[in-house]
């Protein structure tokens, strides 16, 4: 038995549709994503200056492809290596893998939003996307895995609806390279699978459609992405979970167990509602102003759709807490909410369908649109308001005048030297020619010295780097040491300063 109330819209909230009548496609609403999407890649384009940390990173990693990088999955970094293979390393390079990961989002979601609660509902739930700060601003200013793992999680719903439709063999084997990509994009995207397979479970519509002999489809394509990374995983797990886990225990790891748990449950609560705090005002505010469209009629829906994503909440809710309840969690990240909650406007549609009135989504189209225009105003201005209320902003570092300066100071190096991520990916992305080593992988990896090369450091960290250069290489030696400070690219005069060295072998001096 399919499951109708999921693969087939509302009639009785829509005006445009019959009970079981083919939709008719309409590509205004898609062209309206694609142009905000473009206006979003043309305005970064634009745009001069230095790279961030997470688009540094993501330059730094792919100059290797390996099964594991760190603390993040390698599916970006693989991404980004194609593309940069393609197109060289450039900006435009570096910006078209995000752009196509937030159309594939906002695609995503509408398509499923309207199997579910129709078109003008999928166009409010496409829309409430951009009140979500770590949703739109932050993918657009910084994200990269992140981004890239939401399109896959939208895409998982809209494969997940699919098969609701029409349980194939082609569409499990798709579901599973859904999953399989999904989890090699971002850890905490095995949160969200765990909720969609336990809510599928508990809805017993979709248990009796979904897991039949044809689920086992889904699992070769699974097993096969995600094999030799768990393996990579299993051989190196300090360099996999290591970071995040200091980073979750920030503040909480010397402290007794309840008290623990106690900053944990907060932290979590204080991330959850942060996260949905704009799009829960804008929202309340719209119903509020249209309450006469609905007042007495909102009740849950207790069919299929409804209960889905009331068990898809209800099992992230419960894996929050179990992992609460082991005492590791100190501090939790907004952005790791983000697989949890980014479909939290459809669901609240699904389970409450009289909120799905054309005149309610249409007015919550209207300002979540207002605010992505917003958004794309703000971005290029945020190298500019960011010193404005004190805030020292990565964009202006001096690295471009660094690239310049390397070649002057090291006119043999062949690779680059750093202690810092920041310095290793603007470096190599303002010079492809020459590769970038990070102190602390060379230490790690027991990496042999690149030579001849160029050292630089933050002149603030030269002791500590260069200690760390003659732990890694004990044979090697620093000449022509010499501190370059450089002005910041903000026009506020303001100035920084860097070591650069030339490396090459013998004791040290």
């Amino acid at each position: 038995m399919h499951d109708d109330s999921l693969a087939e819209p509302r009639p009785v909230h829509r005006s445009t549709a019959q009970p079981g009548s083919p939709m008719p496609t309409d590509w205004r609403p898609l062209l309206a994503l694609l142009a905000w999407c473009l206006a979003f890649l043309a305005i970064r384009l634009a745009e001069h200056g230095t790279l961030e940390r997470d688009e540094a990173e993501i330059v730094y990693l792919t100059q290797q492809l390996r099964l594991g990088y760190g603390t993040q999955p390698p599916l970006y970094a693989w991404l980004q290596w194609l593309v940069f293979a393609a197109f060289g390393i450039d900006r435009f390079a570096l910006l078209i893998l995000k752009t196509c990961a937030m159309a594939v989002t906002c695609i995503a979601m509408f398509q499923v939003a309207r199997s579910l609660v129709g078109r003008r509902a999928a166009l409010a739930v496409s829309a409430s996307l951009a009140l979500f700060p770590q949703v739109a601003w932050e993918a657009m200013r910084i994200q990269t895995h992140s981004v890239l793992m939401t399109a896959i999680a939208a895409a998982t719903l809209w494969c997940y609806v699919a098969l609701l439709r029409k349980p194939s063999l082609l569409r499990y084997a798709g579901f599973g390279l859904l999953c399989g990509l999904g989890l090699q994009a971002k850890y905490n995207y095995g949160v969200f699978l765990a909720a969609v397979l336990g809510a599928s479970l508990l809805v017993g519509e979709h248990r009796r459609v979904l897991w039949t002999w044809r689920a086992w489809a889904a699992v070769p394509p699974a097993l096969l992405l995600v094999l030799p990374h768990a393996i990579w995983m299993m051989q190196y797990p300090e360099l996999a979970f290591g970071g995040t886990l200091r980073k979750m225990q920030e503040g909480a790891a010397a402290a007794p167990w309840l008290e623990r748990v106690a900053q944990g449950g907060v932290s979590v609560l204080a991330a959850a509602l942060s996260f949905v705090a704009l799009p829960l005002l804008v929202w309340m505010a719209v119903l509020w102003r249209r309450r006469a469209l609905w007042r007495g009629q909102v009740a849950f829906d207790a069919g299929p759709a409804g209960r889905f994503f009331a068990c898809l909440y209800g099992i992230c809710a419960a894996l929050l807490l179990a992992l609460v309840l082991t005492g590791e969690v100190g501090t939790i990240k907004e952005r790791w909410m983000i697989p949890l909650l980014f479909s939290l406007p459809l669901g609240v549609l699904a389970m409450f369908p009289a909120l799905a009135n054309d005149a309610i989504c249409t007015a919550i189209l209207r300002v979540s649109g207002a605010v992505a225009l917003c958004l794309l105003a703000l971005l290029p201005g945020r190298t500019w308001l960011g010193p404005a209320i004190g805030k020292e902003m990565t964009r202006h570092h001096p690295y471009a005048a660094l690239a310049d300066a390397l070649p002057r100071h090291c006119p043999a190096a062949r690779a680059i030297v750093t202690e810092s991520l920041l310095s290793a990916g603007n470096l190599h992305f303002v010079r492809p020619a020459l590769p970038a080593l990070l102190l602390e992988d060379a230490l790690r990896e027991s990496v042999p010295l690149p030579v001849p090369a160029a050292f630089v450091a933050h002149a603030r960290e030269a002791p500590s780097a260069q200690a760390m250069f003659y732990r890694a290489w004990p044979a090697a030696q620093l000449t022509n040491p010499q501190l370059v400070s450089l002005p910041l690219e903000d026009g506020s005069g303001r100035r920084m300063a860097f070591l650069l060295a030339c490396v090459g072998t013998g004791p040290p001096p």
